[in-house]
Order: structure tokens, then C-alpha cells, then sequence
């Protein structure tokens, strides 16, 4: 979200003012006032970061639907949390895992909805089968246009296809990275582990859901 041009005005005009007073105490040759001015201009500083990171801090992204160390099912049924994106940004949710290697891997899911300052994203895979107790980190990401256009062309929703489940290591729509692309930024992100119980992932839920229609 681009702050508004007066907030930025306002910063500039007190600076400004800030070193007009310095550069008069300094030519006025009083040493007291010189201080004095100096010791103003550092409140004046201090104000105006203490203001900028206000104003960052009032829309940065978090999570608020799960907190550190929950344990959560394989089908996350919704995740998602508060805050706002600069213009032509996207936020997408990614799950990160170990690989067999044991080299750290960001699985892109799904892009989230973002409205009045709240996001959310549905149906989110924690990991595949038969993976009770292991850990996992789902990760809000800040992506922008191009990486964003690139994502929704390779990552493809199977939620709502009537192709069968496939076992593991065959879901060929799947994207994976070892680091994230230049255009994504990881922002919030939170640690869980996999629940025991119902291992089926979404995709088989809805499924069952089906066919009991």
C-alpha cells in the first residue's frame, strides 16, 4: 500500500526545518543554542522514523489463523491472517518440507485473497502421506506481477478437477523451490506439526465429500 503523499510531505518540510535551525544556530555562534537546536533535531528524527515504521508496521502481512507449534491436519481447510501488499503485488501461500536429501524445499499452494486487509487461502496440503509428527513451515510470501503471472500459468488448482487423486510423487502439478524466486519475498510465516488421525489430503476429502452426495 503506497503511503499517502502528505505523510511523505510532511517528513521532507521537517527536515528541512530541522537543518534550517541548525545552520542558524551555527551562524549565530551560540553554542547553548547550537545544542539545544541539536538536541530538537534528534527528537525530530527519532519522531520521524518512529513514524515511518508506524506506518510499514500498520500493513505488514501476519498470520493470525495458527500459531506457532499448532499441530494441524494434512488438508488445512484455511489459512490466513491480516495486513497489505504494495500495488501490483500478490501473496501466495507456500509449505516448506525436507527432501530426501534433507535439503529445505518451498512448495507454492495456492495464491491468497486479499480483501479489506485481511487475506485468507483454502485447502492447503501439509505435506503428503504418511507423514504424522513431521514439521512443516507455512510461509506467506510476497510475490510481484511477473512472478506472480508465472506462478498462475505453472501452478495448477486440482481442487476442483474431476481427475483422479494421484499417489506419491505424482502430482505432476506440483512446484517446488530450493530458493525462492527473485520476485517472491517470504514475510510471515509459522511452524506446525502434522497431527496424527486423517492423513487424506484435500483432494481425497473432497472426493469422499462427492461421493456421498
Amino acid at each position: 500500500m503506497t503511503p499517502a503523499p502528505r505523510f511523505w510531505s510532511l517528513q521532507a518540510e521537517a527536515w528541512r526545518q530541522a537543518w534550517r535551525n541548525l545552520r542558524d544556530a551555527w551562524d549565530g555562534r551560540s553554542r547553548v543554542g547550537f545544542w539545544v537546536t541539536l538536541g530538537a533535531a534528534v527528537v525530530v528524527i527519532g519522531a520521524l522514523i518512529g513514524a515511518a515504521n508506524w506506518w510499514v508496521a500498520r500493513d505488514a502481512i501476519v498470520i493470525t489463523s495458527l500459531e506457532e507449534g499448532s499441530e494441524v491436519p494434512r488438508c488445512l481447510p484455511s489459512f490466513g491472517g491480516k495486513g497489505q501488499l504494495a500495488q501490483g503485488h500478490q501473496l501466495w501461500v507456500t509449505v516448506q518440507f525436507r527432501d530426501r536429501n534433507g535439503d529445505s524445499r518451498a512448495l507454492f499452494t495456492r495464491r491468497a485473497l486479499m480483501s479489506n486487509g485481511k487475506w485468507h487461502a483454502e485447502k492447503i496440503d501439509v505435506g503428503g502421506e504418511s507423514q504424522a509428527l513431521s514439521a512443516y513451515t507455512i510461509t506467506a510470501v510476497d510475490v510481484d506481477r511477473a512472478t506472480d503471472s508465472m506462478l498462475r500459468s505453472t501452478v495448477v488448482d486440482m481442487s476442483f478437477s474431476d481427475a483422479e487423486t494421484q499417489g506419491k510423487g505424482r502430482d505432476l502439478w506440483r512446484l517446488s523451490f530450493e530458493d525462492y524466486p527473485s520476485g517472491a519475498r517470504p514475510v510471515a510465516d509459522v511452524t506446525v506439526t502434522r497431527a496424527q488421525g486423517d492423513q487424506g489430503s484435500c483432494n481425497e476429502l473432497i472426493d469422499k465429500a462427492r461421493q456421498k452426495r
